[in-house]
């Protein structure tokens, strides 16, 4: 079975290393603590820095290697020492086909996503709900849908800044928007995508404002939740107001006595 052995262990990546040497300490002091000196950490690291990637927590320098390093994983499953770890029962069963295929290009990752009803074992599940929660951060990370929507991205989103999240906003947007046509199979994928991230927001609720507002604008219902707290804005404004203006005149009141 092919493996990296920067994939398994950070130490043995010194652009890594120096990328991220303010982060590491910071986001997987846990991890590196629990490590014995001599231990393989088994890709623990570069799993807790993914997750942080997908937060949008990492530093800049830190954030264009863990880019790289999950883009490689996404294309080639051998590359994530964690999935092969916790998803090697699944992998067999559910996608031995696309395993064995001679050339990965991320069709491993996708089966496991399809398929991730299907998935029984927990840490396994949680390993797939991470990679869904990458693809939302970043669709150059999910080489599938990237591939599928390369042409929508290029005309209708070329002007938006790759990376957290915001392509993936635009293409939903244009999802949204019936004068819009994108190519079918990117439609059939973000449709696809929609049901795994709304199954995965079920059972691994937001943590964080950023990931909340990224569930709100890949949501099928955004236009309905942003109509809801718009509203709820303009009620307490109102209500503010309505105190203010009551405060005030009583004070005035007051005052005259």
């Amino acid at each position: 079975m092919y493996l990296s052995f920067s994939a398994v262990d950070y130490r043995l990546n010194p652009v890594l290393r120096k990328a991220c040497k303010a982060d590491i300490p910071k986001f997987c002091h846990g991890i590196l603590t629990k490590a014995k000196d001599d231990s393989e950490l088994e890709g623990q690291v570069i799993s807790c820095l993914k997750l942080r990637y997908a937060d949008q927590r990492l530093s800049s320098d830190c954030e264009d290697q863990i880019r790289i390093i999950i883009q490689e994983s996404a294309l080639d499953y051998r590359l994530d020492p964690q999935l092969q770890l916790h998803c090697s029962d699944e992998i067999s069963s559910l996608c031995a086909e696309e395993a064995a295929a001679q050339e990965q290009t991320g069709q491993v990752e996708e089966c496991l996503k399809v398929n991730l009803l299907k998935i029984k074992t927990e840490m396994c599940k949680k390993e797939v709900l991470n990679m869904l929660k990458e693809s939302k951060a970043d669709i150059f990370v999910d080489p599938v849908l990237h591939t599928a929507c390369a042409l929508d991205i290029k005309h209708h989103c070329a002007a938006i800044t790759p990376g957290r999240g915001r392509q993936m906003s635009c293409l939903m947007e244009a999802l949204e928007d019936k004068r819009v046509r994108l190519q079918p199979e990117c439609k059939k994928r973000l449709n696809d995508r929609i049901e795994m991230w709304s199954y995965a927001a079920k059972v691994a609720p937001a943590d964080g404002f950023s990931d909340l507002a990224m569930q709100v604008m890949t949501s099928p219902s955004k236009n309905y939740i942003l109509s809801v707290i718009s509203g709820s804005i303009c009620i307490l404004f109102l209500i503010g107001l309505m105190c203010g203006r009551i405060t005030k005149r009583v004070t005035r009141e007051l005052k005259d006595r």
